[in-house]
């Protein structure tokens, strides 16, 4: 991977995206400037960090909602960059999450959301993926090196298709791209 010459961060290649560390980084001090609207909830560990691989990840919610308004509240779930090399969607939550906190309190329909629902982000579904993504790599599932495909870059988990929600019908092959998975959530991501 390789930076543009006046690249001085961003993924290699695309600046107007950031990196895994720069989102958790933009999106947790978001929390901790408006802790009225927005905590970074630490919501699981990637597949890296849960086997010790490799360093991998917390996985992270940024929570939206009005604190000084008293729920219960409906809460809304957003997962954005579950296939790695799906480079836009990581950003594009974060910058949705970004414009809701900077828009509260002069937007109407934003105030009123962030004041009678729950918005749960998670900008980095699948960081180990990503971080291979960010590498150049055109990585899609996960990093589970352990699933019967010791082939890189082949191996993982299709992230999309290892729900329990109606699992199964994708590949049964840990080698194919969308592969489901052992079983029914078998991954931590």
């Amino acid at each position: 991977a390789q930076y543009l010459a006046d690249q001085t961060s961003g993924i290699p290649g695309y600046p107007c995206y950031r990196t895994v560390e720069e989102t958790h980084a933009d999106l947790s001090t978001l929390a901790a400037d408006h802790p009225d609207l927005a905590s970074w909830l630490d919501v699981g560990d990637s597949w890296e960090k849960v086997t010790g691989a490799l360093p991998g990840y917390d996985l992270h919610a940024l929570v939206l909602t009005n604190r000084a308004v008293p729920g219960p509240k409906p809460k809304f779930l957003l997962m954005a960059a579950i296939h790695a090399r799906e480079l836009a969607t990581a950003e594009l939550a974060a910058r949705f999450a970004e414009g809701l906190v900077a828009d509260y309190g002069t937007d109407p329909d934003v105030t009123w959301l962030l004041d009678y629902f729950e918005l749960h982000v998670l900008p980095m579904t699948n960081p180990d993926g990503r971080k291979q993504a960010e590498s150049g790599e055109y990585w899609r599932k996960n990093t589970d090196d352990d699933d019967g495909c010791a082939i890189f870059p082949y191996y993982g988990t299709d992230l999309n298709r290892n729900s329990s929600f109606h699992w199964g019908g994708a590949s049964t092959s840990p080698c194919y791209e969308t592969y489901q998975g052992p079983s029914a959530a078998s991954e931590p991501e």
